[in-house]
């Protein structure tokens, strides 16, 4: 059994993981886990998007047709090096054609990196990697207490700050640790805030770092529908960088225009916005319900029917091979913002 932790992964690397044909890493931290899943792409093979070593296959691919991962995983080099095989978002269909891939061939040409979200101890792919010793697992959980410390020390360190005083530390430490993206990308533009200078206050770290659990996905089409272009450059890249998929955010962002086409046609019916809003299914949160007041009384159905029609065609184009989906999701949801701004 091979079961990683943070030092036997970076004791590996200095290897290359020639001990290894495999690593699975797992976890609730997706942030994390794409993480440690690049940093070994990368430690194996230098160039990430070189087309003759890096191959990439989801899990359908690989249960519609065994043979292709078998195939690849098999067939020596064209450049005559270690080759790299990808499985994203893995489930436990992924197991059985890689057991019987190690059962089969005593050595592979390719190394094969998969990742996962949360596995129970159930799950067969997580107990394939725990027990073949050909393979490695590294479990991602969430960041917290030393460990986070850790992290956060010293990103401030590489930013030039000497001295952390313990209340910013906590105060940080508060405000992190939900996913290791979010929380790198808050150190960065900490680091990125506190330029030229060798200390930091709790200020300054109040002044910087958004509550990472002020976000979710909802907020993304109330900002959208509100128009808010501020509340929407904090929210999207927020939500990308914790590994959203864009086609997932435009579905929720999809069913947020779908709810209000059908209560702005209650009130173009006669109805008033505050019975319609307080009557809502299902019931709105209080908190939200200024939001949609505000919404309402900008957005009518003809508007909506367009809004829900460039949404479809975005869904469209991001699925279509290589395309830009984040660029396209961005470019959408400020194009919306854009349209509240205009009015008149």
């Amino acid at each position: 059994m091979v079961k990683f932790k943070p030092a036997d992964f970076n004791n590996a690397r200095k290897n290359k993981f020639s001990d290894f044909d495999g690593i699975l890493f797992y976890g609730p931290d997706r942030g994390q886990v794409l993480e440690n899943f690049n940093i070994a792409l990368e430690c194996v093979v230098p160039e990430v998007d070189d087309g003759f070593s890096v191959f990439e296959f989801s899990s359908s691919d690989i249960k519609d047709d065994p043979s292709k991962l078998i195939d690849e995983a098999t067939a020596i080099s064209f450049l005559g090096t270690r080759k790299v095989i990808k499985i994203k978002d893995a489930t436990d269909d992924v197991a059985v054609v890689i057991k019987d891939l190690l059962k089969n061939y005593e050595k592979l040409e390719a190394f094969i990196l998969v990742s996962a979200e949360e596995l129970s101890p159930n799950s067969k792919l997580r107990n394939l990697f725990e027990v073949n010793k050909r393979l490695a697992i590294l479990p991602n959980y969430l960041d917290d207490g030393e460990n986070l410390s850790q992290l956060i020390r010293q990103s401030l360190v590489r930013a030039g700050i000497k001295k952390i005083p313990d209340e910013v530390l906590m105060f940080l430490r508060t405000r992190l640790g939900e996913n290791r993206a979010t929380t790198r990308m808050e150190l960065e533009k900490l680091s990125l805030y506190l330029y030229g200078k060798n200390e930091i206050t709790l200020e300054d770290a109040q002044n910087c770092v958004m509550d990472s659990s002020s976000i979710n996905l909802q907020d993304l089409p109330l900002a959208v529908a509100e128009g808010n272009n501020k509340r929407l450059s904090l929210i999207l890249p927020r939500l990308l960088s914790e590994g959203n998929y864009p086609v997932v955010l435009l579905k929720i962002v999809l069913n947020h225009f779908k709810n209000l086409y059908y209560m702005a046609g209650e009130i173009e019916s006669g109805r008033g916005i505050s019975d319609v809003i307080e009557t809502a299914k299902p019931p709105i949160f209080y908190k939200l319900k200024p939001s949609y007041e505000r919404q309402l009384k900008f957005w009518s159905t003809e508007k909506i029917i367009k809004v829900i029609s460039e949404i479809n065609d975005a869904d469209i184009r991001c699925k279509s091979k290589d395309s830009p989906q984040e660029t396209i999701l961005s470019q959408l949801m400020f194009m919306i913002c854009s349209i509240v701004n205009k009015r008149s």
